[in-house]
């Protein structure tokens, strides 16, 4: 039973390894984030579950482009809750199938 686990463990660590690799070696110039379906519900924060995906990296001058595929209003806004938010960027409100294009300077 142990070894089976051990076993399904390893299977695992290899796969998110593979799936996560490409990216890793991608280029950073251009990142797509959707807001999730779903995301306008309290609780997503708690697994990070709110934007897909949701960390990437981007090079200076490289373009984020948010797209709102939820059915409700959402924001893009820089910054930590508990420090200056919005100094670097803000959508404003996006309805649903809205985008905000962000050019990382």
């Amino acid at each position: 039973m142990q070894k089976k686990i051990y076993s399904l463990f390893v299977l695992l660590a290899i796969f998110s390894f593979v799936a996560i690799t490409p990216s890793a070696f991608a280029d950073h110039m251009k990142v797509d984030i959707d807001m999730a379906i779903g995301s306008s519900v309290p609780g997503c924060e708690e697994n990070n579950m709110c934007y897909m995906p949701n960390m990437v990296t981007l090079d200076i001058g490289g373009e984020a482009t948010w797209n709102n595929i939820d059915a409700a209003a959402h924001t893009v806004t820089s910054g930590i809750p508990s420090g200056e938010v919005g100094t670097v960027f803000d959508s404003g409100l996006m309805a649903s199938g809205e985008t905000f294009l962000w050019i990382f300077e």
